[in-house]
């Protein structure tokens, strides 16, 4: 009877002590997680002071043109008539593009409003809108990177 005791107290023993080891090891990773996530945050926010820097980026790989003077070139390149009439609808604000309003042409043809694609790329989004193609590499990690440990 007392070496059962004895045996109950061992394995309540090792059951803690493993319960108690598991606990550790979580408390431990988020506190690794909490300490690189803020790292890579403040990185992140040091970069992100001056976004007018970060335009004239966006501006080499998707320089601003009216929508009229992108479609004469396009419709010439692409051997299209004349007839051919293009309506644009902007896939970020889903309105319609005006001839006269300015937009940005990606390297994968899809056009979007000038200030949609601003804000679009200024939030770390580096793939297109529609079809997800990258149109730029980002000189730091985008903020919503983040590192999970498990």
């Amino acid at each position: 009877m007392a070496e059962d005791a004895k045996l109950k107290k061992n394995h309540m023993a090792i059951v803690l002590g493993i319960g108690l080891g598991v606990v550790l090891l979580i408390v431990l990773s988020l506190i690794l997680t909490i300490l690189i996530n803020r790292r890579d945050r403040r990185s992140f926010l040091r970069s992100r002071k001056n976004p007018s820097e970060r335009l004239r980026k966006l501006d080499k790989v998707s320089p601003t043109c009216t929508l009229e003077k992108w479609w004469m070139t396009t419709k010439r390149n692409l051997g299209l008539s004349e007839a051919v009439d293009g309506q644009f609808v902007c896939a970020i604000c889903l309105e319609q593009v005006d001839r006269t309003q300015e937009i940005r042409e990606l390297r994968c043809l899809h056009v979007f409003h000038r200030e949609c694609l601003e804000k679009w790329f200024l939030g770390d989004h580096f793939n297109c809108p529609l079809c997800h193609r990258a149109y730029y590499v980002a000189d730091t990690p985008p903020r919503n990177d983040y590192v999970w440990m498990v």
